[in-house]
């Protein structure tokens, strides 16, 4: 698949460098995209104090719907190129997987040299702003968008699903997903609880869907959650978000039922006379909790303790593979794709889906 193909180098952009540092991007520069991939190019000139010190370095391309300010990233990560420093410079271009924002808006772009100290501090040394925006050709939701929850499932009606590549260019298989969020979503990271999801199939460039409707089972999220639709499409990085709708949470409230008082008996004068109460009938309990109360009677042994979760930022290749469900091949894929800022990040490893993720979410941490 090649979704757009573009090329921005060192002409178009303005360099903004930190006041107190040597190591800069030098003046050919630049970046290039061709379907899921872009392909990053630099000159970068390491000072005598940063070839000694104890850092990682990264070319990282950002892009803005609200463009850039000083050397502060803002907007999305589109990519990452991973460096070493050499005295007299380097020459860094290499090919790298790309995730652009999701939705239909202009942003600008810069590419940023990035240096992770020891102490976990990030520094940003370079940031060269390119002046012409981008707007990625993804596919797309296309006017009204609704969602509504109820009884335990989910109705989304979309008037259309659009592919706006050239002719000849399918998308990957497309799927919607629901999400309760944290806060709503704004193209990037996020954490929060999957709701529903349904995938529609692949559709062609210049091709849209019509009035499309979906009634799928749904896990009614917490109140107050953000609730947001996603139109996902399936990449060599795993599902990447292209384009989302976010709405205001409304789930169906339970009314709690007030037990009624129990009424003492008066002490009847004769045995025979004596009206038998109804007995009380009690809620039932959830399963889970019937379960519970069943191997405290029967006197089984308690559970194993959760078995603490694997970072995918610091495990082993061993330590990943020992994760039930998790094949090697998937470990060192997961190692290989490093660092990630959520552990929803972790889907760009290839090996790594959605389902995967969901199955074992609480086996990894960050």
């Amino acid at each position: 698949m090649r979704a757009f193909f573009h090329e921005k180098q060192a002409a178009d952009m303005t360099n903004i460098s930190s006041a107190n540092s040597a190591t800069v991007l030098g003046q050919n520069h630049g970046y290039r995209f061709d379907g899921d991939f872009v392909h990053l190019n630099a000159d970068v000139n390491f000072s005598d104090d940063d070839l000694n010190a104890d850092a990682v370095w990264s070319l990282q391309l950002w892009a803005s719907d609200n463009g850039f300010s000083g050397t502060e990233l803002a907007g999305v990560k589109v990519a990452e190129l991973a460096i070493e420093p050499m005295a007299g410079g380097i020459i860094a271009s290499a090919c790298c997987h790309a995730i652009p924002p999701a939705g239909a808006v202009d942003h600008a772009l810069a590419l940023a040299l990035v240096a992770a100290t020891a102490d976990g501090q990030v520094q940003v040394r370079d940031l060269a702003v390119y002046e012409s925006a981008e707007n990625f050709f993804q596919p797309r939701l296309v006017g009204k968008v609704s969602c509504t929850l109820k009884d335990g499932s989910a109705a989304l009606a979309i008037e259309a699903i659009a592919n706006p590549r050239a002719e000849d260019n399918l998308s990957g298989t497309l799927a919607l997903e629901v999400w309760a969020l944290d806060t709503p979503y704004a193209g990037g990271n996020w954490t929060g609880s999957p709701v529903a999801s349904v995938i529609v199939g692949i559709l062609g460039g210049g091709n849209q869907w019509n009035d499309c409707l979906y009634t799928v089972p749904a896990a009614m999220p917490a109140e107050g959650a953000a609730l947001t639709v996603m139109l996902r499409e399936w990449t060599p990085a795993g599902y990447v978000t292209r384009d989302y709708r976010n709405f205001a949470a409304t789930p169906t409230k339970v009314a709690a039922v007030k037990a009624k008082p129990v009424v003492k008996a008066r002490p009847a004068a004769k045995p025979k006379a004596a009206v038998a109460a109804k007995p009380v009938v009690a809620a039932k309990a959830p399963v889970a909790e019937v379960k519970a109360a069943t191997v405290a009677v029967a006197g089984k042994p308690a559970k194993k303790a959760a078995a603490k979760p694997v970072s995918i930022n610091k495990a082993s290749e061993d330590e990943l593979a020992a994760i039930k469900g998790l094949p090697r091949e998937v470990a060192r894929a997961i190692i290989a794709a490093r660092p990630y800022a959520s552990l929803d990040d972790v889907c760009k490893a290839k090996g790594m889906g959605l389902k995967k993720l969901a199955k074992l979410r609480d086996l990894l941490a960050l």
